[in-house]
């Protein structure tokens, strides 16, 4: 109990540089907080438990704007070994499978949390694509420079992770990251919110999309958004939308039945006996089953005689 009280009021220090971390609260879903950890000199995140699943679209959007303010640079690639910010046990490599692949992370033996780069935490979320040789050459028609997603240093030559912090080279999936983002009280917002959301398309200016478009649709310039900072635009955009997004209200203990008292056509008797009735009609008929009138009729008077028996 007494080691238990020290490491819950020990401040966590970042297992890597060995400076204290940066106390994040986001906000989860249900308005519940989420207490994170975040290196800014190192790009790490610190989550206790499994708390980046339950990250609301307002939590997303704390979290992507404090990644924005860590300094840039070249922050070199993890040692082998590194402990837990809790207890200092040395953390276990794991690759977590998820719904878009496996990703790695370091997990505390103890079950304290995890430790993730901001790039591996992004892909495991879905939120990245690989960088591609045809995103290079938009960047280049842009006039803008290639560059790390987790460490922000420059990329050279073509090649599949950075230099300078080992991670694999990714690029924003502006489609997949605005599913994240437009979600609040543990809900999708309506289609609408995201229709009130525009990015400018690099190539022409033109309104795009971004819930689903990957380039314009006036002049097919590719959106290519190699770091976090190019997403403050759409952050100031989406924030002010999120923050206005209501729960949805509860409905009073009892409305539901009360609503349906009356309406024989809302029990499970009547949709059976619907089923049943519908085997023989070629236009409502169940698929792959395929039975004369007359057994329909007959499966009928089985049930209603095991029913009455």
């Amino acid at each position: 109990m007494a080691g238990d009280l020290a490491l819950a009021t020990k401040a966590p220090a970042c297992p890597r540089c060995a400076q204290a971390l940066d106390a994040c609260t986001l906000e989860g879903h249900y308005g519940q907080q989420i207490a994170t950890d975040i290196c800014p000199r190192c790009h790490l995140v610190w989550f206790d438990a499994f708390e980046s699943v339950r990250l609301s679209g307002l939590g997303w959007v704390g979290l992507l704007r404090r990644m924005q303010s860590a300094p840039g640079g070249e922050v070199g690639p993890l040692p082998a070994t590194l402990g837990c910010p809790r207890c200092s046990a040395p953390l276990k490599p794991v690759a977590n499978l998820t719904r878009f692949g496996r990703f790695a992370a370091l997990e505390c033996p103890r079950q304290h949390g995890h430790l993730q780069t901001f790039t591996l935490l992004l892909a495991e979320r879905g939120l990245v694509r690989p960088l591609a040789h045809g995103d290079l050459r938009t960047l280049h028609d842009e006039g803008r420079t290639a560059c790390c997603l987790n460490c922000g240093a420059p990329l050279a030559g073509a090649a599949e992770r950075c230099s300078h912090c080992d991670s694999p080279l990714v690029v924003i999936d502006l489609p997949r990251l605005m599913t994240a983002l437009l979600v609040r009280h543990a809900e999708a917002l309506p289609a609408e919110a995201g229709e009130r959301i525009a990015w400018a398309c690099k190539g022409c200016g033109a309104p795009v999309e971004p819930t689903r478009d990957t380039r314009c649709g006036s002049c097919h310039h590719p959106i290519v958004l190699p770091s976090v900072i190019d997403l403050r635009p759409l952050l100031d955009q989406v924030e002010p939308v999120l923050r206005a997004a209501l729960p949805r209200e509860a409905r009073p203990h009892g409305q539901k039945l009360r609503e349906l008292r009356g309406n024989a056509g809302a029990t499970t008797w009547h949709r059976v006996m619907g089923h049943l009735s519908s085997l023989g009609d070629p236009e409502h008929r169940w698929p792959g089953i395929e039975l004369p009138g007359w057994v329909s009729i007959g499966l009928l008077l089985l049930l209603l005689a095991w029913l009455t028996w």
